[in-house]
């Protein structure tokens, strides 16, 4: 019984912990701004990086989320996150990470315009936001924030 749901290859690389290369341009533009920020959020502190790059986390934890469903529009990014990351981490980016987050950016202004035209909001569901708490605390029970308050 081969489903071909099976047979089709994983986008995330199990042992590299990587998106896999794709042919489909906004996911690489995803790629190379996660790939770039990871790399400058890697260089800092945990403790700062915690503290100061707000913006820059969720950010990168969005982009992740498109990448492992090879769906661009999974990121939900929002507008005012992708500036502030951007002046956050401004002089640490390389070219090519700076370039995609200018045009991540354009894109999510764009969107964002085009949502308050129409009065419509993102097509945000509720395993969009599980999965987002999921990246945000990670998978130990010990730290999702119920857990403080049982036992």
């Amino acid at each position: 019984m081969d489903s071909p749901l099976l047979q089709h290859e994983s986008p995330w690389n199990t042992e590299l912990l990587l998106p896999r290369i794709t042919q489909d341009a906004g996911l690489t533009q995803m790629q190379i701004a996660a790939g770039g920020l990871s790399l400058v959020l890697s260089r800092l502190s945990p403790e700062f990086a915690r503290s100061r790059f707000l913006p820059t986390r969720r950010v990168v934890q969005r982009l992740t989320r498109a990448l492992e469903y090879r769906n661009p529009a999974k990121a939900h990014l929002v507008a005012e996150d992708v500036a502030q990351t951007l002046r956050e981490c401004e002089r640490a980016l390389d070219p090519g990470t700076a370039m995609a987050l200018k045009s991540l950016l354009a894109q999510t202004q764009r969107r964002e315009a085009e949502a308050a035209q129409n009065e419509r909001a993102d097509d945000y569901s509720l395993s969009d936001f599980m999965a987002e708490q999921e990246l945000a605390f990670g998978s130990g029970v010990e730290t999702r924030p119920h857990s403080l308050t049982a036992n």
